[in-house]
């Protein structure tokens, strides 16, 4: 009996395993945001994965995402919103990262990317990484005031703490000078 249940479960895993491969490359895509926070006039970093999990190559690979980040709205620091790749193998993976700057603040929605890309049989086929959601862009000041290390609230208690704790210790140092005798009777 445990003979028969453990082959069916063989038999079950393996068409399931079958079942699951292809036989030309088939692209899966994601699209994630690197900054945990998005900031006016601060660097947002994005990557965007692909990767092929079919049996051959994808050829001339593209991703746009351009119509995401408006020029109005973003500056492109560094990387390309627009790629292209010659070839991603079977079993291979790309990774690209861009680096934009939002100008306003406020809600934003990120949409997906689209990926072209083609087969070996010449089928060009398209698809859309993840889509992130709408995400909201802080101010800069807002920023600022919720994260930014607070430097200067620290010296300022130290400047109204700095003459309560020194007039202390030199009280402390006037008394000890004060009764020296005491202190070497007890040691000794």
């Amino acid at each position: 009996m445990k003979f028969l249940l453990l082959s069916l479960m063989f038999a079950a895993a393996s068409c399931a395993e079958v079942g699951t491969q292809t036989k030309e490359a088939f692209i899966l895509a994601h699209k994630q945001p690197l900054s945990t926070y998005a900031v006016e006039n601060m660097d947002f970093v994005l990557e965007y994965g692909l990767y092929n999990v079919g049996d051959k190559p994808a050829q001339k690979v593209t991703i746009d995402d351009r119509h995401s980040f408006p020029t109005n709205s973003f500056e492109i620091v560094k990387g390309l919103l627009h790629v292209h790749y010659e070839k991603i193998p079977a079993g291979g993976n790309v990774t690209h990262s861009v680096v934009i700057r939002p100008r306003a603040f406020g809600f934003f929605n990120y949409t997906a990317a689209q990926v072209t890309y083609y087969t070996d049989n010449e089928n060009l086929h398209v698809t859309l990484t993840n889509t992130p959601g709408e995400g909201y862009i802080y101010r800069q000041r807002e920023y600022d005031r919720r994260f930014a290390p607070k430097y200067s609230y620290f010296i300022v208690f130290f400047l109204i703490i700095a003459p309560t704790t020194f007039g202390s210790f030199l009280l402390f140092q006037q008394s000890k000078s004060r009764f020296p005798a005491i202190i070497k009777k007890k040691t000794t």
